[in-house]
């Protein structure tokens, strides 16, 4: 009789202390989708976080799965039945097509001591370049190396290339044809003189007419061998 009294106050009781403690939720979910993003844009989401539980919430840490995103709790102790507001922002420079990432909050929910949110995007750009990037390897100071990008219109009317923005020594950039019309394609030239030793890496502006994406990141790398 004794170990049945036993076993029912130890249920009792840890029931009445899951039902008392702090409990974390998403409001509207925990997954979400920013949508279609041209190449180099910013996007912003805020997510309400709010306390289901009979205590305290206290919020731990909140990590981002990568630099590109950065999250930022309005306040890390939220009152029963209270929220507070996660303010996530992401930054599309670098990525191409479908993009998954995740942050992570930790809290003192016993029942969900990790809640993960997760979100896609897609990214995509006026002008298309293959390759994607600028990259010269192995050269030595003082050399001069070449490579061509292709450009293609991806849009439904004309694209105007207006200028190139860069600060890179060495670096000289040339294009047949300033003007593309919708799937039109032409190309860089690119020449580049290693003027110092050790690994160099810059974004060169592609400036254009287009209202979409007005500047359009393309990545720069060189390695230039010592001496």
């Amino acid at each position: 009789m004794r170990t049945i009294l036993y076993i029912a106050l130890s249920v009792l009781l840890s029931v009445t202390s899951t039902f008392s403690q702090a409990k974390i939720e998403i409001v509207g979910g925990s997954s979400f989708d920013f949508g279609e993003i041209y190449l180099g844009g910013k996007v912003e989401k805020k997510l309400a976080i709010k306390n289901i539980g009979k205590d305290t919430l206290v919020i731990g840490q909140v990590q981002p799965s990568c630099g590109c995103t950065a999250a930022l709790m309005s306040e890390n102790k939220i009152a029963p039945n209270k929220t507070a507001t996660l303010n996530i922002g992401f930054d599309s420079k670098g990525f191409n097509g479908k993009v998954h990432k995740s942050i992570s909050i930790t809290s003192n929910d016993t029942t969900n001591k990790t809640l993960n949110v997760t979100f896609t995007a897609t990214i995509i750009t006026v002008l298309s370049m293959e390759p994607q990037f600028i990259y010269f390897q192995s050269m030595k100071l003082d050399s001069t190396a070449s490579s061509k990008i292709k450009l293609t219109n991806n849009m439904q009317e004309a694209v105007e290339i207006k200028s190139f923005e860069h600060k890179i020594q060495g670096l000289k950039l040339e294009i047949m044809q300033r003007k593309l019309m919708p799937k039109e394609s032409t190309e860089i030239s690119v020449t580049y003189t290693a003027t110092s030793e050790g690994m160099a890496q810059a974004d060169v502006i592609i400036n254009t007419s287009s209202k979409k994406q007005p500047r359009i990141p393309l990545k720069f790398f060189a390695f230039t061998a010592h001496k």
